[in-house]
C-alpha cells in the first residue's frame, strides 16, 4: 500500500470531503482535515468545552485550546507511548481576547511527562494589530500575536530566552493560519495550505492534495 493510500485510509476516505471556501463556517466541523505547508496533515476528532482534539497520520494526538496563544494542552503518541500534559499554573491568557493592540499577557504552564519531573514554562504574549490576508483563496480578517517563552535565572532573575512564536489566527476557521517559530537552535515557518470538510469531495481530489503537499507521485 502506498504512503498516500495509507494516509487516506487513516483520514477515513472514501468518506466524502469538500474544500472549505469563504467565511461561512464559524469554525471547522468535526471530521475536517487540514494540511500545512510543512507537510503536516491533521484531522479534527472532537470539539468540547473550548478544547479541540486533533490526530495526525502518525497517530499522534494533540489537545489544543480554542485560545490560540495557549501551547498544546496534551500530546499523546500512540506508537511510542510518549507524551505530556500542560496545565495553566498562573496568569489569565484568555484576557488577551479583550485587550487592545500592544497589550501583553504573561502566564505560566506546568508541563508533566509520564515518569518525568514537572517543569514550569512561562510565556508572554502580545496582541498585535489585526491583519487582512488571503487564506484558502479568500481575504480574511486575522488576529496577530507574538509570544515569547523564557525562564528566570535562579540568581539574577533575568529572563533567558527559550522560544518565540509569531503567528496569525483566523477566527472564522478557528485555526492558526501562519506561524514563524524560533528557538536558540532552530527556526521554522509554515502556513495553512488546505482545509477540507466532511462533505462533498472525492477520494481523487484529496489524494491529489496529499501528493502535491508532500511531493509524492
Amino acid at each position: 500500500m502506498t504512503m498516500t493510500r495509507r494516509l487516506l485510509r487513516y483520514l477515513g476516505v472514501p468518506v466524502l470531503l469538500c474544500g472549505l471556501h469563504g467565511g461561512v463556517w464559524a469554525a471547522l466541523p468535526v471530521g475536517s482535515v487540514v494540511m500545512y505547508s510543512d507537510g503536516r496533515v491533521e484531522k479534527l476528532l472532537s470539539r468540547e468545552d473550548g478544547k479541540l482534539l486533533w490526530e495526525d497520520d502518525r497517530k499522534r494526538r494533540y489537545l489544543r485550546s480554542e485560545n490560540p496563544i495557549m501551547p498544546v494542552l496534551e500530546r499523546r503518541d500512540f506508537l511510542s507511548a510518549k507524551g505530556y500534559v500542560q496545565t495553566l499554573r498562573s496568569g489569565d491568557p484568555d484576557s488577551i481576547a479583550v485587550r487592545p493592540s500592544g497589550d501583553r499577557v504573561e502566564f505560566s504552564v506546568v508541563r508533566e511527562r509520564a515518569g518525568g519531573t514537572p517543569s514550569i514554562r512561562t510565556w508572554e504574549c502580545t496582541r498585535q494589530a489585526a491583519q487582512r490576508d488571503e487564506v484558502l483563496g479568500e481575504m480574511r480578517e486575522l488576529d496577530a500575536y507574538r509570544c515569547e517563552r523564557f525562564v528566570y535565572h535562579r540568581k539574577t532573575w533575568q529572563r533567558q530566552f527559550r522560544e518565540s512564536r509569531e503567528f496569525s489566527y483566523s477566527r472564522d476557521l478557528g485555526l492558526i493560519v501562519e506561524m514563524h517559530r524560533k528557538t536558540p537552535k532552530k527556526e521554522s515557518k509554515w502556513r495553512l495550505s488546505s482545509a477540507v470538510t466532511p462533505d462533498k469531495a472525492t477520494y481523487k481530489s484529496l489524494s491529489r492534495k496529499v501528493r502535491k503537499l508532500r511531493g509524492l507521485k
